[in-house]
């Protein structure tokens, strides 16, 4: 009977969905003035703005879906055609798209086509796959009205979306059951557009259940996590229902060397928890987590038998530990591979330890559990950790869900040091994170609540550049640019090297390089050296020449810090700032450039050897020397901090102010019978 009953169930949904879908909003008749509207005075130089936006998620008939009328100000704003469309053919019913454009005449142009014709995929960031169709006919005056709708065809969700327990990093098999047919939404409040009004609503209820009370039970334990402005607030219908009602939103504006735009931008996350403090969430869900962890990172005989022999030269736990890393870390990665390698499927949870071991080959997180796997065999005090990419996200504390943690890493205690691990970042030498899991939030297996991963010291991120560069009476400069570099710079090149061929790597070092120097200087890569190894320093040798220095009379004017482009100097041209400032590492940084003089040259002018400290934050020292033929300048810049607040960037703008005054001297070169005038 109980089949029988879930049968009816569907049928009655599937019954009663259509009328639904077939009653919604009407497309609505514009107004002369929006036809008239060339722009707005709520958004001055807009290049477009939504009149009206509304977002649904409704698991009473399964569907998701989408309503936005847009008025089009300038050629800019025509972008907005595209219009994206979050379908999974894997999951989801075939979409139901609708639009129009009217353009400022009041000719109305329709969505011609069925969704199959209509849609086109693209690959978004971190390998997501985004569906989009394009509105027809659209023109500067135009309003876009387009409403799609999304049926959600599975029936069940795994725990990642239930905010339980599976993570990347947690090995699946061990999923919530749940009765949603839809994932927990995330409403995108604000966007890089003006909106007049938007409406957003969320029914977290099945509309027939046969179990009321798990129904009731579910709708209580979802929470959210909210970033809004002053006064709006979600509704909570205290039945399952949430809305949220918003005017005269603001267009995000993102800006330069900040965190990811989702951490700023007013935005609403839906989640499940069973457990509504921290302390509560912690010490449970972490406990199931590290049960199902234990559980995946087991091993076999032969793993067993392989660590013996690997660590058998082995005479401290640290050797132990660097020999198990070297042998994951020569494993196939599939998240590193060669655009025409033959790859594997990434997605979803990873796989048991042992299936790793046997296939010698799995995804970052894949040979990160099985490092944690077979360091526990060779009896290292091992733990796992859930990391949250700092790429993607910055870590909230207050939301209670696993499903923020994207990344998993190991957590070595030795000697009562704790060692942290990244076994799963191709590349990346022992004892250091990349840089996205460095200073962000982690759970660590067995630990009584959530904490953040050390930030990384500016000795493992040093960059050199150094110039050795004879001048002539012209001002043209030729000679050698070389590149050392260790740390996070370093691990990006490598793993470059891994992804993309030999061709695309030169390139794109010679546009770095192109970047660094100043115009006129060509770049011409003569070797790259450790590509191809975790430890030691990233070599790069070019040979330049080109236009450097200007001519004045009888004197030549080169740029006294030639790796230091005052023109790029970030943060010294915008006065104010609203969001925090990210710079992803704390380094160091030491230019050098050697100019050798014209023959009968002198240097009549050049900087002086000085410091410009910044207390607990950077430091720059200039050391200058000089001989009768030479001039050598090092600029040498140390950075200590990594995320800054808003409201200390006043001090930030002040000192980089001051470092782009420095930068902007030069050295004075005089002929001989300029001497002395």
């Amino acid at each position: 009977m109980k089949t029988k009953g879930w049968i009816v169930s569907l049928v009655l949904a599937g019954a009663v969905m259509l009328p639904r879908l077939a009653t919604a909003q009407k497309f609505q008749e514009p107004t002369k003035e929006e036809l008239q509207m060339t722009s707005d005075p709520l958004a001055p130089d807009a290049p477009a703005v939504y009149l009206y936006r509304e977002i649904s998620d409704d698991e009473s008939y399964y569907t998701s879906s989408a309503y936005a009328r847009i008025k089009v100000l300038t050629e800019e704003g025509k972008q907005l055609g595209a219009v994206e469309v979050p379908y999974d053919p894997e999951t989801d019913g075939e979409p139901i798209v609708e639009g129009r454009t009217i353009h400022s005449d009041g000719t109305v142009i329709p969505l011609r086509g069925n969704p199959a014709q209509l849609l086109e995929k693209k690959l978004g960031p971190f390998k997501s796959h985004i569906a989009f169709f394009h509105m027809p006919s659209v023109e500067v005056g135009s309003i876009l009205e387009y409403r799609w709708t999304v049926p959600h065809a599975s029936a069940g969700l795994s725990s990642e979306h239930t905010g339980g327990s599976r993570i990347a990093g947690t090995p699946s098999g061990n999923q919530a059951t749940t009765i949603s047919i839809t994932a927990f939404p995330a409403w995108d409040v604000q966007l890089s557009f003006f909106i007049h009004k938007e409406h957003f609503f969320f029914n977290r209820l099945p509309r027939v259940d046969p179990d009321f009370l798990l129904a009731q039970m579910i709708a209580k334990s979802t929470l959210y996590a909210q970033r809004l402005p002053a006064g709006a607030r979600v509704v909570d219908w205290h039945n399952g229902k949430y809305s949220l009602d918003i005017a005269d939103v603001p267009a995000f504006h993102a800006e330069p060397e900040a965190p990811p735009d989702q951490c700023l931008a007013y935005r609403v996350e839906f989640y499940a928890a069973r457990y509504f403090s921290q302390e509560a969430f912690w010490s449970e869900t972490g406990k199931q987590w590290s049960q199902s962890i234990d559980k995946s990172a087991e091993s076999n005989s032969e793993m067993k038998n392989t660590v013996g022999s690997v660590t058998a030269s082995a005479s401290t736990p640290e050797q132990k530990a660097r020999l198990l890393y070297a042998q994951v870390q020569a494993m196939r990665n599939t998240d590193f591979l060669h655009a025409n390698s033959p790859g594997s499927d990434t997605s979803g949870a990873p796989k048991a330890a042992s299936e790793t071991w046997k296939d010698k080959s799995g995804s970052a997180n894949d040979l990160a559990l099985l490092y944690l796997s077979l360091a526990r065999v060779a009896g290292l005090d091992a733990r796992a950790a859930a990391v949250v990419d700092r790429r993607r996200r910055l870590f909230n504390s207050n939301y209670l869900s696993m499903s923020q943690f994207n990344d998993f890493i190991v957590v070595l205690r030795i000697d009562s040091k704790e060692i942290y691990l990244d076994p799963g970042q191709k590349l990346c030498p022992f004892g250091v994170l990349a840089w996205q899991h460095t200073s962000s939030g982690v759970y660590v297996e067995s630990a009584a609540s959530s904490s953040f991963t050390p930030a990384n010291s500016p000795r493992d991120a040093i960059t050199a550049h150094a110039a050795d560069l004879a001048v002539d009476a012209s001002g043209s400069v030729s000679g050698t640019v070389q590149l050392v570099m260790n740390g996070p710079a370093a691990l990006h090149w490598r793993q470059l090297n891994l992804t993309a061929d030999s061709d695309e790597v030169k390139k794109q070092v010679i546009e770095s390089l192109q970047r660094l120097l100043p115009s006129g200087l060509n770049p011409e890569i003569a070797a790259i050296k450790g590509l191809d190894t975790p430890e030691g320093f990233l070599q790069v040798t070019a040979k330049v020449s080109g236009a450097l220095g200007s001519v004045t009379g009888k004197r030549v004017l080169l740029p006294a810090f030639l790796f230091s482009s005052p023109g790029e100097r970030t943060f010294v041209s915008e006065d104010k700032r609203e969001a925090p400032v990210d710079l992803h590492y704390a380094e160091q940084v030491m230019d050098e450039v050697t100019y050798h003089l014209p023959a009968g040259y002198t240097v009549e002018g050049a900087p002086q050897s000085a410091q410009l400290p910044w207390p607990d934050h950077a430091a720059l020292v200039v050391k200058v020397t000089s001989t009768p033929n030479t001039i050598d300048l090092k600029h040498i810049f140390a950075r200590a901090f990594v995320l800054l607040d808003a409201k200390e960037y006043p001090a930030l703008h002040d000192y980089y102010g001051k470092l782009a005054a420095n930068d902007q001297q030069q050295v004075v070169l005089g002929a001989p019978s300029a001497s002395g005038n």
